[in-house]
């Protein structure tokens, strides 16, 4: 299977997957502030500059990120997105799910952004 509509069936499976998918993205970026504190922690930073690299986060990483997954792209995008990347393993994409990810391909990643 590939473009159109998807059953509003197979909707709600792919909820939790884009869900997990998102929180993993997130954590992933998050990760670059962990280091950041730890500069804060240690006094090689001031908070000034500590805030101003979580504005810079804030307005940037995370910003692309919640547009991402908040936006209205197809779900099959986004599930090919957090395969590619490794935010979610194969094993963890339901059986049912798995005709509507056949065939969907990069190609139709690009017309979707």
């Amino acid at each position: 299977m590939q473009a159109g509509e998807l059953p509003t069936r197979i909707k709600k499976i792919f909820r939790p997957i884009i869900a997990a998918a998102h929180e993993a993205e997130l954590r992933r970026a998050l990760e670059s502030l962990r280091s950041e504190v730890g500069e804060w922690r240690a006094g090689k930073i001031d908070s000034f500059e500590l805030a101003n690299r979580i504005h810079a986060f804030h307005n940037g990483p995370n910003r692309d990120i919640h547009v991402r997954f908040t936006s209205r792209l197809d779900p099959r995008v986004l599930v090919q997105h957090a395969l590619e990347e490794g935010l979610i393993r194969k094993a963890s994409v339901p059986k049912e799910i798995w005709p509507y990810l056949d065939g969907f391909t990069s190609v139709h990643r690009c017309s979707e952004s």
